[in-house]
């Protein structure tokens, strides 16, 4: 909870210069080859134009591969980059902005951005890696990616925003809160 409160929505958007009509996927933090962002960025590709993604977070190495995808595909609209160190009183703008947080990880062991996601009411979206799993499904508090694939990335955001699943993941998060607090 040392991030502080919780920004509304539209005063996030506008503090990040972004279009309060489109909606908007989160990816947050260190950006390295195995949080598989570059599976989002092609699944991103088959998604409808108003799903935007914010890219948030330094990179280890450079960023020219993820880059040259998306010139590759077009998609330098709808990606949005603050690809640097974020400060901790910035993390709660980007965590307001976004809808989901994905995390399309090809391995881990688990994530701290699932915790910073729950203390700002925001589902997280994430591959089935490392106890990634425990920490979503069992609660209700996002979706699990059978396997880091773009196509089921981008078929599991797309059923996030056709069955409209926010209100639903967002108690999920609110109930874990309660009884772990």
């Amino acid at each position: 909870d040392h991030f502080g409160a919780k920004p509304s929505k539209s005063e996030a958007l506008s503090k990040l210069g972004l279009d309060p009509t489109k909606k908007y996927l989160l990816f947050f933090g260190f950006i390295r080859k195995y949080k598989g962002l570059d599976l989002l960025i092609e699944a991103l590709e088959s998604l409808p134009e108003d799903i935007h993604l914010i890219i948030a977070g330094e990179v280890y190495g450079k960023f020219d591969e993820y880059q040259e995808l998306i010139n590759r595909l077009q998609l330098n609209g709808r990606i949005h980059k603050f690809v640097r160190y974020i400060a901790d009183n910035e993390v709660p703008l980007f965590f307001s902005a976004a809808d989901v947080c994905v995390l399309p990880y090809r391995s881990a062991t688990q994530s701290g951005i699932v915790g910073i996601s729950y203390h700002f009411d925001l589902p997280v979206i994430a591959t089935d890696t490392g106890s990634l799993k425990e920490m979503i499904a069992t609660h209700g508090t996002g979706m699990i990616i059978d396997k880091a694939q773009p196509q089921l990335i981008a078929e599991s955001i797309q059923n996030y925003y056709k069955k409209n699943l926010i209100e639903q993941y967002v108690s999920g998060i609110r109930k874990y809160k309660s009884i772990s607090n």
